[in-house]
């Protein structure tokens, strides 16, 4: 997450609560780890979208924390309705995207989140790895939909987001024509030589690929 509970914030929030400002409560009893105390204050106080931002992103943390991922997604999605670009929000959007295994939807908003601010030095995932024999954190994708037409507008595996991280993703779980693409994307646009050598190599890997599929046929 971010490191936004700097000393200074949290003396002046403790001032705002023992006056009764509502989301500073809220914001206390989430420092104090008491989830269900801040959900219930928020629940009872937020209404529609004239409460604050700052307030629903309180609520949205307890959710969070609580665990309770989908009513988190929920408020964070409406504050995203409001302020696209409110960086805290997407971060843990994406740190929800994350827990569901849409690594590819988490990595997509966290490059988001550097294109907004790229000197987010903050930025970092708080949630650990996972233990191998359980599930992995790679990303893990239908093999046999891999074919040579275009996508269709409803194929899960289009490309919807160009970036390096994605293609080589791609390039990883054996999906080197979606590699291809992300990385061709790249090179028009930015004559980097290492575009242009990663899409060399996932252009060798469809070639071996094609010809392991007509040894297969053999």
């Amino acid at each position: 997450m971010f490191d936004i509970d700097k000393k200074d914030n949290t003396d002046t929030t403790a001032q705002l609560a023992k006056i009764g400002y509502w989301p500073a409560t809220a914001s206390v009893y989430l420092a104090d780890k008491k989830y269900s105390k801040a959900v219930a204050l928020c629940n009872e106080n937020l209404h529609g979208n004239s409460s604050p931002l700052s307030a629903r992103f309180i609520y949205a943390k307890a959710l969070y924390h609580a665990g309770q991922f989908q009513s988190a997604e929920q408020q964070l999605n409406q504050i995203l309705s409001i302020d696209s670009d409110y960086i805290a929000a997407l971060k843990y959007l994406a740190d929800i995207k994350f827990q569901k295994d849409d690594q590819f939807g988490a990595v997509a908003m966290y490059e988001q989140i550097l294109s907004l601010d790229s000197n987010c030095s903050m930025l970092y995932s708080s949630i650990g790895k996972k233990k191998a024999q359980t599930k992995t954190t790679t990303i893990t994708l239908k093999r046999h939909k891999e074919i040579v037409k275009e996508p269709s507008k409803k194929d899960l595996r289009k490309v919807l987001f160009y970036s390096e991280t994605i293609g080589d993703l791609y390039l990883k779980q054996g999906f080197p024509r979606l590699a291809a693409e992300v990385f061709a994307h790249l090179h028009e646009k930015n004559k980097n030589p290492r575009f242009a050598e990663k899409l060399s190599l996932a252009r060798e890997n469809i070639k071996e690929k094609e010809q392991h599929n007509v040894k297969k046929t053999d």
